[in-house]
């Protein structure tokens, strides 16, 4: 699904999505996704198409509700897998040609009416080992109180966050947690979440993110 493609008449499928490519000849190629069609100068290049991460309607934050809830005991660490939503970026060398939705879009608000964010909403069930899904997150969460806490839901900040495919299967990089008090502190490490992943591009952290609601 996810890799280099020559250019050469052909049908890419990525999840439910089609593209079609087709030589005009003379060196051109058009690239066809339902109304989107461009005219691409070859040969000797090809396209690549990786993951991106779901910013939809340029939001900025993730926010995934479980359908169980975790509770953590004092001083300890979980760790576990979620489904996630994700989009698809197709580049012509560094040129991104076309951007498209691989999952449903949903948005929620984040926050209170008065200062809350609109966010990419998604629900999944927490797993305890990497789930069969099109896009995988993997968190680990560290309880630093002595009380237990509760997570029944995680806001990630995705706005320009590397993604990771290993060509089948789009991951969002390490996601920590940490309870220093009652409000946990979320952490894009912008690191691959296991070994022979390949980067979108160069892996970069993200500023840590307050939950704060």
């Amino acid at each position: 699904m996810f890799g280099e493609y020559k250019l050469r008449t052909q049908f890419i499928k990525i999840g439910d999505v089609k593209i079609h490519i087709v030589d005009e000849g003379g060196g051109l190629f058009r690239y066809r996704r339902e109304d989107v069609s461009v005219l691409l100068k070859g040969p000797g290049k090809g396209l690549e198409i990786v993951p991106a991460p779901a910013e939809g309607y340029g939001v900025k934050i993730l926010l995934i509700d479980f359908e169980d809830r975790i509770l953590i005991p004092p001083k300890e660490e979980v760790g576990f897998y979620l489904s996630a939503p994700v989009e698809a970026e197709v580049r012509l060398g560094e040129t991104v040609i076309d951007r498209f939705q691989l999952s449903k879009e949903k948005y929620a608000l984040y926050g209170t009416p008065e200062v809350g964010a609109i966010a990419r909403y998604w629900k999944s069930r927490v797993y305890p080992s990497e789930p069969e899904s099109a896009c995988v997150l993997k968190a680990s969460v560290t309880n630093g109180t002595t009380e237990w806490v509760e997570m029944d839901h995680v806001v990630v900040y995705i706005r320009g966050s590397v993604m990771f495919h290993n060509g089948k299967r789009a991951y969002y990089p390490l996601i920590l947690i940490e309870f220093k008090s009652g409000v946990p502190e979320v952490n894009n490490t912008g690191k691959p979440p296991k070994d022979g992943l390949k980067p979108s591009r160069e892996p970069l952290p993200l500023p840590n993110f307050i939950m704060r609601w």
